[in-house]
């Protein structure tokens, strides 16, 4: 299971979303890619807006490529993958932080509260076009996982810091796993930064595709409007996309996030 995490980890949530082409075939014979379907409303923690133009029907058939374990690809927009099949427990301890969840009250959003804890940072190359996937496996993977044997936790999250709704900067993050919570190894390289992040509470909407997809990038639009129709107040210098599933296998679920004020 370490060995999958690790191959995870170079393909997986954070990173190469851009590369989804169909000429891509699933190879893996896992029963973790099982298919599994879900309805709407079992994949999103809250009611939908009636007046968000953002009604879609998925397509079963994906690319039309099979894999040997049965899955298709999932290539256009899909309900995101159920949280409870992605956070999983495996030998090695739990895959995901204890994140908690809670209705919002609100249509358009749901609320979740990320605990105190270390997390491994890197900034993120605005230069680079392939700047997401190299902060990830040049600096956090071979900088401070590798050397430390650190195992993959999801979400990888990527925060953006906005000017005038730009993005001028951008940070990859991922929680270190629980049992190196009390001492996290120090960081040998200057690349990587082991930063105490607070109890913080944010605002989301899960999303089933991929981060460069236009549909994904209107959940940021949809999400402000559903908060600030229900007078939420929240960060507005600060988006920050969290990355839970392996690239193309099965259901994807990546969530449009913005933090609570």
């Amino acid at each position: 299971m370490f060995k999958l995490l690790a191959v995870l980890a170079l393909v997986g949530a954070c990173v190469a979303h851009r590369f989804k082409g169909g000429h891509y075939r699933q190879t893996k014979d896992k029963d973790d890619y099982a298919y599994k379907s879900s309805s709407w409303e079992e994949a999103h923690e809250y009611d939908e807006c009636p007046e968000f133009d953002d009604s879609y029907e998925e397509d079963a058939e994906g690319s039309g490529d099979t894999a040997k374990n049965g899955m298709h690809h999932f290539m256009s927009r899909h309900h995101p993958k159920l949280i409870e099949d992605t956070c999983i427990n495996v030998d090695a301890g739990p895959v995901c932080p204890n994140f908690s969840r809670e209705e919002s009250g609100h249509c358009g959003f749901e609320t979740v509260t990320i605990p105190k804890g270390w997390w491994m940072v890197a900034d993120i190359d605005m230069a680079d076009e392939m700047g997401v996937r190299n902060a990830y496996k040049e600096k956090i993977y071979y900088g401070y996982r590798t050397p430390n044997k650190i195992r993959f936790m999801i979400p990888v999250i990527v925060k953006w810091h906005l000017e005038d709704g730009n993005r001028v900067k951008g940070e990859l993050a991922m929680y270190v796993p629980p049992e190196h919570q009390e001492a996290p190894p120090a960081s040998t390289t200057e690349k990587v930064k082991i930063e105490e992040w607070p109890e913080t509470k944010v605002y989301v909407r899960p999303y089933g595709g991929y981060r460069d997809d236009e549909a994904f990038r209107k959940q940021f639009e949809h999400l402000r409007t559903a908060l600030n129709d229900a007078k939420v107040s929240f960060d507005k210098s600060i988006e920050m996309e969290a990355g839970y599933t392996y690239l193309r296998y099965g259901r994807q679920r990546i969530e449009a996030m913005v933090i609570a004020n």
